[in-house]
C-alpha cells in the first residue's frame, strides 16, 4: 500500500516561508515560462479571480499591482527535499517524485503503529510544522496513488468499489499521459480511468504506443513498479529565494534567519555539529557574494552562527541588490557531549574557542595570533606569534606572567626565593647572553624575576603575577 502526497505550491509556500507578513499582502503568481501560464498563487491573487491556468496576459488584465516570479524547478525541488527529510525521521520507505510529490510505502510501517490511521497522525504531525498545503491519495501501487492525489481524493482508505467509483470521476487530464495518447483514447470513448481497467495489456499494446501500456499496468498493478528510495543528503545545502531585490543587508534578516533554523534542524536531528558554515549572495549583475563563517569549535546553534554573521555584514557594503541567499555546510563532525564541573559557582558566558572565533569574524584572521613557544632559553626569544594555537609540550622552568620589553636596574632591597637558574646561549646567532635568574619577593610582596650579569649588575626581566 502505498500513500501519495501531491504539494500544489511548493516554490510561492518556500518563498513565504522566508518573506515578512506585508511581502503578500498583495497578488503574487508564479508563471511557467514554457506555457506562458500560471501554476501557483496565493489567497490575495484568488481574490481577484486569478486562476491556475490563465495565461499572463489575462492576469495582467486583471489586476495591474501584480508580483509575477518565474516558475523555478530547482527551487521546488529544494522544498520538497526538505520535506522528504522531515518525513524520513518517521518513515523508513519514500520516494521523491519530481516536482512536486512523494510517496510513502504504508507496509513495513505499520508494525510500528496500531494501524493505518495512527501512522498518518504521525505524517500529518510533521507536515503540520512544515506549514505546507498537500492533497492525498491511497492505492496498491504508486501511481494509483499519484492519480488519486492530483485529482484532490484526499481519503485515506477506500475498498475496492471506493477506489473504481473515484476513479470513475477522474479524467484521464488527471493522468501523465501525453496529450496526444489522451486525444486518441477520448476519440475510441474512453473519458474516464475506470474505463481502461475495461482493456488488456495485449489489446492496448495493439492499438497504443507503449507509454499507455506501461502506465496501465502500473496503475492497476499488472505491471510491477521499480521505485527509487530516498536517503538524507550527507550535506546541507538550501537556497532562499527573494520576492524582490534587496539592497540594505538588514532586510536580509528573514530569509537569513529561515536558512539558519533550517540549518539547525538539520544538524540537531542527525547529532551533528559544524565548525564552518557558507553563505552566497547573489547580486543582480555583480559577481555573487561568498561569506565564509569559521568557527573554533564545532556548533550548531542558531543565534551562535547569527552573531558571527552580524559581525561579518557590518563590514561589507553590497555592490548591487541581493536576489537571493544561499547556505551550505558541507563540513560536519558527530556531536559530542561537553562535560561541565556540576560544583562551579561561575560558569564563564563565552568559552576560549567562542572567543576566539568572534574575534577572528570581527577583526580577520590574520589580524588574530596566539603565542607558540620557541624552544629557545633566551627569555626575549622564547615565545613567537602564530596563527595556529600551540600544541606542544615544551618543559620550562617557571617564568613570569608579564616580561618586560627591556630588562630595568633593579633598584630596591629583595629576599631571594630560588635560584639562581644560569642561561648561557646564544652564541650561534651573534646575540650571546650568559645570565643568572633568580625569583625574588620585594618589601611590596611582589614576587619578581631578576637575573644577574657577568658585570655582577642586577636587573628586572619580568613579574610574577
Amino acid at each position: 500500500m502505498w500513500i501519495y502526497l501531491y504539494f500544489p505550491m511548493l516554490q510561492l509556500e518556500g518563498i513565504s516561508k522566508q518573506a515578512t507578513t506585508t511581502d503578500f499582502i498583495s497578488p503574487v503568481v508564479i508563471i511557467d515560462g514554457r506555457k506562458n501560464q500560471v501554476v501557483q498563487l496565493n489567497s490575495v491573487a484568488e481574490q481577484k479571480d486569478i486562476k491556475i491556468g490563465m495565461g499572463l496576459g489575462t492576469v495582467c488584465a486583471l489586476c495591474m499591482q501584480l508580483h509575477v516570479l518565474a516558475y523555478d524547478s530547482q527551487l521546488e525541488r529544494q522544498q520538497l527535499l526538505e520535506i522528504a527529510d522531515a518525513l524520513y525521521q518517521v518513515s523508513a520507505d519514500l520516494v521523491i517524485e519530481s516536482p512536486n510529490g512523494i510517496a510513502l510505502k504504508v507496509d513495513g510501517m505499520l508494525s510500528l503503529h496500531k494501524d493505518l490511521s495512527c501512522y498518518w497522525l504521525v505524517i500529518t504531525e510533521q507536515l503540520r510544522q512544515l506549514e505546507v498545503s498537500y492533497h492525498y491519495g491511497v492505492g496498491a501501487s504508486i501511481t494509483m496513488a499519484k492519480l488519486l492525489a492530483r485529482s484532490h481524493n484526499d481519503t485515506l482508505q477506500l475498498t475496492a468499489s471506493q477506489t473504481r467509483y473515484a476513479l470513475s470521476k477522474v479524467t484521464l487530464q488527471h493522468t501523465t499521459l501525453a496529450e496526444k495518447v489522451i486525444d486518441k483514447l477520448m476519440r475510441t470513448g474512453v473519458k474516464t480511468v475506470a474505463q481502461l481497467e475495461q482493456f488488456t495489456l495485449s489489446e492496448l499494446a495493439k492499438r497504443f504506443d507503449t507509454e499507455l501500456v506501461h502506465y496501465v499496468g502500473c496503475l492497476f498493478g499488472k505491471l510491477r513498479e521499480a521505485p527509487t528510495f530516498y536517503h538524507p543528503p550527507e550535506v546541507f545545502e538550501l537556497t532562499a529565494p527573494l520576492l524582490y531585490e534587496v539592497e540594505v543587508v538588514a532586510w536580509l534578516d528573514k530569509p537569513i534567519g529561515y536558512l539558519l533554523s533550517r540549518l539547525s534542524m538539520f544538524l540537531q536531528k542527525r547529532s551533528l555539529v559544524t565548525r564552518a558554515v557558507n553563505f552566497t549572495f547573489v547580486l543582480r549583475d555583480k559577481n555573487a557574494l561568498e561569506v565564509t563563517l569559521h568557527s573554533a569549535e564545532p556548533e550548531y546553534r542558531i543565534s551562535y552562527w547569527r552573531r558571527l554573521l552580524d559581525l561579518k555584514l557590518e563590514s561589507i557594503t553590497l555592490e548591487a541588490p541581493v536576489q537571493s541567499v544561499s547556505l551550505k555546510v558541507d563540513e560536519l563532525e558527530t556531536q559530542h557531549a561537553t562535560v561541565q564541573d556540576l560544583f562551579s559557582a561561575q560558569q564563564s558566558a563565552i568559552s576560549q574557542q567562542g572567543l576566539l572565533s568572534i574575534l577572528c569574524t570581527k577583526l580577520g584572521d590574520q589580524a588574530v595570533q596566539h603565542l607558540k613557544l620557541t624552544g629557545d632559553p633566551r627569555p626575549e626569544k622564547a615565545s613567537t606569534y602564530s596563527r595556529t594555537p600551540d600544541i606542544s609540550n615544551i618543559q620550562t622552568p617557571p617564568r613570569p606572567t608579564i616580561l618586560l620589553s627591556e630588562p630595568r636596574p633593579l633598584c630596591e632591597k629583595v629576599r631571594v626565593i630560588s635560584g639562581p637558574e644560569r642561561i648561557v646561549s646564544g652564541w650561534w646567532d651573534g646575540e650571546p647572553v650568559q645570565r643568572d635568574y633568580f625569583i625574588v619577593q620585594n618589601q611590596q610582596d611582589q614576587h619578581l624575576w631578576v637575573f644577574r650579569e657577568q658585570s655582577n649588575q642586577w636587573y628586572i626581566h619580568g613579574v610574577f603575577s
